[in-house]
């Protein structure tokens, strides 16, 4: 997969959240205790499988960094761009991590909310529909470039 460079996301946040520098990743938005990271791949040719369980397996791959990691569940449905597939972990370190993946027929748009301590339940709210809202496109709001995933 290679980053399209013809590609924005369009990301709607809520107030209170707001934009921080992050090395590696496409952008990040911080609020409270909460920490959204978002990446994104195209793949040139034949299209993406519609498979929830193959997203929600690369989201179960991402919280394995977690230390003490209990209560996990995950979902999987429509999204502002396509599909997702997304997992919730709680842990010793960190308390709170969710990983979203959206697909498209060529893209996947990879988010992460990480949160050192447990996140209020509107930071919760806000990060999953901010995440299911993401898409690509030409935004009027906040706009990051695409780099390589």
């Amino acid at each position: 997969m290679v980053g399209d460079m013809d590609s924005r996301l369009k990301i709607k946040l809520y107030n209170g959240w707001r934009l921080v520098e992050n090395e590696g990743v496409l952008a990040s938005y911080v609020k409270g205790a909460s920490c959204l990271q978002f990446s994104q791949a195209h793949k040139k040719g034949s299209p993406l499988q519609d498979d929830p369980e193959q997203l929600i397996s690369i989201c179960e791959k991402l919280t394995q960094r977690m230390r003490g990691s209990r209560d996990m569940s995950s979902a999987s449905g429509k999204c502002a761009f396509g599909i997702f597939g997304t997992v919730v972990a709680k842990g010793d370190y960190p308390a709170h991590f969710q990983a979203w993946v959206l697909k498209n027929e060529n893209d996947l748009i990879l988010i992460t909310q990480t949160c050192e301590t447990e996140p209020s339940p509107q930071e919760i709210t806000e990060a999953g529909a901010i995440a299911l809202m993401t898409k690509l496109g030409t935004a009027d709001g906040p706009v990051a470039e695409p780099r390589l995933m």
